[in-house]
């Protein structure tokens, strides 16, 4: 993959069934992406488990609501950092006996919470028409991809790295 060919983030699109099973041929995808992609080990692992972790909460998401939608998965190599975003069709959960209450801490949350802890710049939203969108990145560092990976801050003034380049535009 050549981010800078053309100007372009290079970005691999994937779609699989909401099938837990699948989640670890996921993260072999993911896995096999970043390495093309420079990342460096540490990067690598922290991306795949937040990429699965991300699509096990959309799996539990989509298999709750009795939903097989795809769920959706975008890889994207930036000049200086790796972008994901994972996309579903699950419909917001509808309160039922025995779901958290107010204070507690659902499958969601807790899952996102884990994301949140691995990588850069953790974002969800709603669909238009209904469903998920979560977006991160992983900022590139002189041993890869990775989150707060230390930097050469001497080549910027002590300042560190520039603000990253924006993802490209939701694509659904």
């Amino acid at each position: 993959m050549d981010a800078d060919a053309g100007g372009v983030p290079a970005t691999v699109r994937l779609a699989f069934a909401p099938e837990a099973r699948l989640l670890g041929t996921i993260r072999l995808v993911v896995g096999v992406v970043a390495r093309k992609a420079g990342m460096g080990e540490e990067g690598i692992e922290d991306l795949k488990v937040a990429v699965s972790e991300t699509c096990a909460v959309a799996v539990g998401d989509l298999s709750r609501a009795g939903r097989l939608d795809p769920i959706e998965i975008d890889l994207v190599e930036g000049t200086d950092r790796f972008g994901v975003e994972v996309r579903d069709r699950a419909p917001a959960p509808v309160a039922a006996p025995g779901d958290p209450v107010d204070g507690e801490v659902d499958d969601r949350e807790l899952g996102l919470a884990l994301v949140g802890a691995l990588v850069d710049d953790l974002k969800t939203a709603t669909l238009e028409g209904g469903g998920n969108r979560t977006t991160f990145w992983l900022r590139r560092g002189p041993e890869g991809l990775g989150p707060g990976a230390p930097t050469d801050r001497s080549a910027t003034g002590g300042l560190g790295l520039s603000p990253p380049d924006p993802l490209p535009p939701p694509l659904t």
